[in-house]
């Protein structure tokens, strides 16, 4: 395999690095055969990667050494792996809910190794891996999470019938899904939209239902990495003041600028790929946040017209 995404290599030198601890010394070729990795990708990586690995404060003592000759690699930990690991109860419990949420992510079995090392850590601090944590991730539905699943193992395209919130309507897509991951709670699939053209994200709790097609892709090298969220320069802006009470909308939406005014209130530039999401979140914040800036048709009765067609809904 000539090239690697960065979660081949990553699982590759967390198999070499033990490897090669317990032969003590060994050469690069058996290294590269043995793992299926490039010599050349391998050198650099025991080069510029390995040896960065380690622990606060990544001083000597606290980092993995590597020793390359011209033809031999050897390993060894630093001292801090040789000391008793000691595991306090909170710390344990917040690790049984990261490997809780990874098994909602990966669909593993029962007798899969991350679900066997839950376990073990549950019996280190006293408690049960199976019955002390419950995490559930949104409200997707597991027959589309496993069509998603399958879909990025063998880079197969998918239909999807969506909604979209920011518009308020339904449409249908085909997309090229190169990575399904939880974030704040939601699952979301991370693709490139063959409609439009680009790289798109989708909340899966918004896909009506997701469809396998013969039709094959190329999954890129990034398909790993974490996607973020730039609005094109003709999107449509708007600049909201908001009060110190609803500060969570900076934590929750993509913004372009974040400017602190006095008593922790503040000012924020969001785009607006649709009026119908503008108005949700305006009608949600009350007089908690004011249009002060940005596209036109967004200040004056912008926000007053959004809540009296939601009145005119219900009769009197």
């Amino acid at each position: 395999m000539s090239r690697f995404t960065s979660t081949e290599r990553l699982t590759r030198l967390l198999a070499i690095i033990p490897w090669v601890v317990e032969q003590e010394q060994v050469t690069l070729d058996e290294v590269a055969e043995r793992f299926g990795y490039p010599r050349e990708r391998l050198v650099n990586d025991l080069q510029d990667v390995v040896p960065f690995v380690g622990v606060y404060p990544f001083t000597p003592d606290a980092l993995v050494e590597v020793e390359l000759d011209d033809d031999t690699v050897s390993i060894r930990y630093a001292d801090w792996f040789s000391q008793p690991l000691r595991l306090p109860a909170d710390k344990g419990l917040a690790l049984l809910a990261a490997g809780q949420s990874m098994l909602e992510i990966s669909g593993e079995d029962e007798d899969g190794p991350l679900l066997r090392a839950l376990t073990k850590v549950g019996t280190a601090i006293g408690v049960d891996a199976h019955g002390a944590i419950d995490v559930r991730i949104g409200a997707a539905s597991e027959q589309i999470l496993a069509t998603l699943r399958t879909a990025v193992a063998e880079n197969r395209e998918v239909e999807l019938d969506y909604y979209v919130f920011s518009r308020d309507e339904r449409v249908t897509r085909t997309i090229e899904p190169h990575r399904l991951h939880a974030d704040l709670g939601q699952w979301y699939v991370d693709s490139f939209c063959q409609l439009a053209r680009a790289p798109r994200v989708f909340r899966v709790d918004r896909i009506r239902s997701a469809t396998l097609r013969d039709g094959t892709f190329t999954a890129p090298d990034t398909a790993g990495a974490p996607t973020v969220f730039n609005a094109a320069a003709d999107v449509a802006r708007v600049v909201l003041e908001i009060d110190a009470s609803a500060r969570w909308v900076a934590d929750t939406y993509p913004y372009d600028r974040l400017e602190d005014l006095d008593d922790g209130a503040f000012r924020l530039t969001l785009a607006v790929t649709g009026d119908p999401w503008l108005e949700r979140l305006l009608l949600r914040l009350g007089p908690a946040a004011r249009v002060v800036g940005g596209d036109a048709r967004f200040g004056g009765t912008f926000t007053a017209d959004a809540a009296a067609r939601v009145l005119a809904r219900y009769p009197r």
